[in-house]
């Protein structure tokens, strides 16, 4: 039989939109949620009479999945300066199963393969829930007094973020780093041998007195992250060279002093709030629109570019006064002495 071509474009347009179609996802049902399921069978008797019958009511309660993860907020090392205190790593702990679990959290803070052992450990839980770290407002974690519990619902309450606070020690190296894990562990499964294979199951201990399984997870999760040690030196430097009006260069009432500032970065780090001033000395007066950054020149107006003369001083801030190492920075202007 000969299909009309219609049929053939109509059959090939719905497996594309069937093949393009967004896969479903279905969400986890909750432990202890009942499913509850009863059949019927219907027929007709020997006497012509309609007949349903129904069968038993099957229902099975849902089991509790234990799972977790653990994510490191930070991008990456934390740079960090030597000697250092109170230095924060932050992590975010979800519950990934589908009911209410407590978590106990531990550290570690001796990893091999790095160069220095973070120090003065702890970890607070983020009360407020703004995901900042404050001393004052955050709680320090107590194992088993203040573990996490999460409810696994698919709410915001599913997750906690943690703070990892460390001290960084003395007499490091640029470049050194201090890595730190972090982990997460069901409570129902804690400490049972064997309960870090997927599959293994506590009876009665999920929700609602269901079976507790452990999931893909293992119902545990360990994350790893840490410090690196950016330290930079600068240095500062001032030169000057005097051209008189006769072509010479002798200090005299009249001459031209062209002041060189030289700041230099060296390291891997990143120095802030940088800003390069200079006063104009007594018995000089500055020669307005001198003012060069790296050869560039600038006005003497602060909301104009990087230079700004006070009426008193020079102020030039480079990079918008972020630096990152390595990096010079030359600013020149020019002063005349007063006749």
């Amino acid at each position: 039989m000969r299909h009309h071509p219609t049929f053939h474009y109509a059959r090939m347009a719905f497996f594309l939109a069937a093949a393009l179609a967004p896969a479903a996802h279905a969400a986890g049902t909750a432990a202890g949620t009942s499913i509850v399921n009863t059949a019927s069978v219907s027929y007709t008797d020997p006497g012509g009479t309609p007949t349903t019958v129904p069968s038993n009511t099957s229902t099975i309660a849902v089991d509790e999945i234990l799972d977790v993860t653990v994510v490191a907020n930070n991008a990456g090392n934390l740079p960090v300066n030597t000697p250092a205190s109170n230095q924060v790593l932050s992590f975010t702990v979800t519950n990934t199963g589908n009911g209410p679990e407590t978590f106990e959290l531990s550290f570690d803070a001796a990893v091999a393969g790095d160069n220095f052992n973070p120090a003065n450990v702890r970890i607070y839980i983020d009360t407020d829930g703004n995901g900042a770290f404050d001393p004052l407002v955050d709680t320090l974690y107590v194992a088993g007094t203040n573990d996490p519990a999460l409810t696994g619902s698919g709410a915001a309450t599913d997750s906690v973020v943690v703070f990892l606070v460390s001290d960084i020690p003395s007499s490091l190296t640029d470049g050194n780093i201090g890595l730190v894990r972090i982990t997460a562990e069901a409570l129902t499964a804690q400490g049972t041998p064997g309960s870090d294979v997927a599959g293994t199951v506590f009876a009665g201990s999920g929700q609602g007195g269901t079976d507790a399984v452990v999931g893909s997870t293992t119902a545990e999760a360990v994350v790893q992250n840490g410090y690196i040690v950016r330290q930079v030196a600068a240095t500062f430097t001032k030169s000057a060279v005097v051209l008189d009006q006769f072509g010479g260069s002798n200090p005299i009432p009249g001459a031209t002093i062209t002041y060189t500032l030289t700041f230099t970065a060296t390291g891997t780090g990143t120095l802030t709030n940088v800003k390069l001033e200079d006063t104009i000395p007594s018995g000089t007066t500055y020669q307005a629109g001198t003012i060069e950054l790296d050869t560039v020149g600038l006005t003497d107006i602060a909301a104009d570019d990087e230079g700004f003369f006070s009426g008193t001083k020079v102020e030039v801030i480079p990079s918008s006064g972020s630096v990152t190492a390595p990096a010079t920075h030359v600013v020149t202007f020019d002063v005349k002495i007063n006749n």
